[in-house]
């Protein structure tokens, strides 16, 4: 599937709010018992690693770091990409070009940013 059909069917979901078209008037619902979250905190659970536990993050960093060491070799790597536009993680088997703490270049010269990038492994045959 297309990332334009894709597009069009999120559209065709979440822009049609005629479901909603009896409550879309009514005041927001402000709690008298909770106070309400800090907005940094409400933004963190929609972050692409919100999810991803500590560890996870920092193997990744490890095995950038160690891609970035060998880098002069062009080295065969599977990368875990989050896709914004799409909301959907892929992964990849690629050689990199270039690389350092904020973006991957590919052998074909796509670019890939670190900040989106979920895991890094580098491949022991490089061949």
């Amino acid at each position: 599937m297309s990332l334009e059909t894709k597009r069009q069917i999120a559209e065709q979901l979440f822009n049609d709010t005629s479901a909603y078209a009896d409550i879309m008037a009514l005041p927001h619902h402000v709690s008298s018992r909770h106070p309400a979250m800090p907005q940094g905190d409400r933004a963190a659970q929609f972050a692409p690693f919100a999810a991803l536990p500590f560890e996870a993050m920092a193997k990744c960093r490890r095995n950038l770091r160690a891609v970035c060491a060998v880098i002069a070799t062009k080295p065969r790597v599977d990368l875990t990409v989050f896709a914004p536009e799409t909301g959907e993680s892929r992964t990849i088997r690629v050689r990199l070009k270039a690389a350092n703490e904020t973006q991957l270049t590919l052998l074909d010269g796509q670019v890939i940013l670190v900040e989106n990038l979920q895991a890094i492994q580098l491949l022991k045959n490089n061949h």
